[in-house]
């Protein structure tokens, strides 16, 4: 059978095409490993992990979770975990900022900011 000048498809039967993963079996493969690793991990270039596991068109599908996400403060249940004690408390325990998260609160609890404030203050003393 002679083909027509026009198709262009070269491998007409699909024959060594590759089998995409599904969501589930790419969730099952995230789950497996630890809960801190992100998406970067995955792909290999992360700190965690220098083997690629997942493709980067696998890790940006819609649905999947991952463990942590880089670069977002972490909540639980509507409250935000504090950088210094790594406890979860309301948003009232936390001081305002105007130039910082986009909520518009610190990192830092109140009693963890004002403990934080009087060591800088103890340290500009004892370098005087």
């Amino acid at each position: 059978m002679k083909k027509n000048n026009k198709d262009f498809n070269r491998n007409p039967n699909g024959s060594n095409q590759w089998i995409l993963r599904s969501n589930e079996e790419i969730q099952k493969i995230i789950d497996k490993y630890p809960k801190y690793w992100t998406k970067k991990d995955f792909r290999g270039e992360g700190k965690n992990n220098k083997n690629r596991i997942l493709t980067r068109k696998e890790t940006e599908r819609m649905g999947l979770i991952f463990g942590n996400i880089g670069g977002i403060k972490q909540y639980n249940s509507g409250k935000l975990k504090c950088s210094m004690c790594g406890e979860f408390k309301g948003l009232d325990d936390f001081p305002d900022d105007r130039y910082g998260s986009s909520n518009g609160k610190r990192s830092n609890c109140s009693t963890c900011d004002v403990l934080r404030n009087k060591k800088y203050r103890e340290s500009l003393k004892e370098n005087k």
